[in-house]
């Protein structure tokens, strides 16, 4: 019979080749099969303790040798379930840490151009960028940003203040509660209103120093950054070039909540 089929079901070659040959020539010690199969006897002794923990064969005297004989195949059955059930939970674990593996790699081995970044620690990381950068601030608020880590949120609103970090934003009207002077007092935030449901994407759009950023609330905060001046520069412009369109187009004072002065 060809190993083929053992190596298959998991075996190494060497391994496969000694538990044919104790199929076809029964109780064997390791120097027997290493000069009968073409392998050292260290190579043999390694492969064959192995197969024995596997319990795919047994150790037997033979005389005052150590000598080995094979299990019946139905062994090989249970050991592929074992092997199948432990790579299930081998695969279910990396499922779970899978996200924050990648975004500890984007982190440190982090090249300028477009890295995805996963989950709530993923959004920490855009917001201390953020911070770090210490330019103004730019964004397009996601009506679905309440969805986000509220501490996370406020952490980052604390230190983009004390960091002196002016932003300006467009943000649906409907989910604004505070005057332009609170804004603009407690958070340094200019912002511009859009009518009700006017953006009703799960997306928050960011825009800092060389870098633009997309947080996709509606997929647990996947973000992908993108570090390019030319393109932080463009969306800029349109950023700007939105927020006048708006401002003309719409009715500010209307707008805005109702205990707006």
């Amino acid at each position: 019979m060809d190993t083929e089929i053992l190596v298959q079901a998991g075996l190494s070659e060497v391994q496969a080749k000694i538990y044919l040959y104790l199929i076809m020539h029964g109780q064997s010690t390791p120097t027997e099969i290493a000069n009968k199969i073409d392998e050292n006897r260290t190579t043999v002794y390694a492969a064959a303790e192995k197969l024995e923990k596997l319990g795919i064969i047994s150790q037997k005297d033979k005389g005052k040798i150590m000598a080995y004989t094979p299990n019946h195949p139905a062994v090989l059955e249970d050991i592929a379930e074992k092997r199948l059930r432990k790579a299930a939970r081998q695969a279910k674990n990396l499922e779970g840490n899978l996200p924050a593996l990648v975004n500890f790699y984007n982190e440190h081995q982090y090249e300028p151009g477009a890295t995805t970044f996963y989950g709530k620690e993923g959004v920490k990381m855009i917001y201390d960028k953020i911070v770090a950068t210490g330019k103004t601030f730019y964004f397009v608020r996601s009506r679905y940003d309440e969805a986000a880590d509220k501490d996370t949120l406020e952490e980052f609103k604390k230190a983009r203040v004390e960091a002196g970090i002016d932003s300006e934003d467009i943000t649906p009207s409907e989910f604004t509660k505070n005057t332009d002077k609170e804004m603009k007092d407690k958070f340094l935030l200019t912002r511009t209103l859009l009518p009700p449901h006017e953006y009703d994407s799960p997306v928050e759009i960011d825009i800092f120093g060389d870098n633009v950023a997309f947080i996709n609330y509606e997929k647990g905060g996947m973000s992908t950054l993108i570090e390019s001046p030319e393109i932080a520069d463009a969306m800029r412009q349109m950023f700007l070039f939105a927020k006048k369109y708006i401002r003309k187009a719409t009715s500010q004072d209307e707008l805005k909540p109702k205990n707006e002065e």
